[in-house]
């Protein structure tokens, strides 16, 4: 029973993963630190703090009393919750609408990304945990994920096991460029300078549509929660 149940929880928690690994800067950031002089240690030291992010934020929404289980109906709860979030990354989708770049206007360097090739590996680590800890559809698609996990009624261990599975698979898109460094540097560098340019390029549309799509998807399955 409890095996059914751990494959329904990383399944329920799965499009948030893959919605936080869609993310265009945090890719475009670890192809930055691999173009620079400490590429290895810097890179690495990105993705650790990604991935201290990521369990950090599923760790303190799996403790927070009341959000699935303390307060009131938990199925109530936990739908509510979900749609609070959904309506959240709408939100953001409108205001990315509203400050998208108008047709022939330059393109802006993000300011977290303008100075990666000359900063240490502390920083590097500080900036991969501050892109889920304070990026709102990172750390709402991240909230969201630990707390179906959460509101599976899991015991502890495998409550932890989904969570790890969870963080691999929204961690993808960090560690693999670094692999592939790792194994085939020279066969990859004049690709990750294009993958670079077009992250940049492209960050606020598919940004947009990660935040529709998941808004949408929290919002309906908040719906469906309090419906059944």
């Amino acid at each position: 029973m409890g095996k059914f149940v751990l494959l329904e929880a990383i399944g329920g928690s799965l499009p948030m993963a893959v919605g936080i690994t869609l993310s265009p800067l945090p890719i475009a950031s670890v192809i930055i630190l691999l173009m620079t002089p400490k590429a290895k240690t810097n890179a690495s030291a990105f993705l650790l703090g990604w991935i201290a992010g990521i369990l950090a934020v599923g760790f303190v929404v799996s403790i927070l009393p009341g959000i699935e289980t303390t307060r009131g109906d938990p199925t109530h709860m936990s739908g509510l919750f979900r749609i609070i979030l959904g309506i959240f990354l709408l939100a953001l989708s409108w205001k990315q609408w509203q400050q998208r770049p108008r047709p022939n206007e330059p393109v802006t360097v993000p300011k977290l990304l303008a100075n990666l090739d000359t900063i240490g590996t502390a920083h590097s680590s500080a900036i991969g945990f501050l892109f889920i800890a304070i990026n709102p559809k990172n750390l709402v698609l991240t909230a969201a994920g630990a707390a179906t996990i959460d509101s599976s009624l899991l015991a502890l261990n495998l409550q932890i096991i989904a969570l790890l599975v969870f963080t691999t698979i929204a961690s993808l898109s960090v560690a693999l460029p670094l692999a592939a460094y790792f194994l085939a540097r020279q066969s990859v560098e004049g690709m990750f300078a294009r993958w670079k340019d077009w992250l940049i390029e492209n960050n606020v549309t598919v940004l947009i549509v990660l935040l529709l799509v998941f808004g949408t998807l929290l919002i309906g399955r908040g719906m469906k929660i309090i419906a059944t």
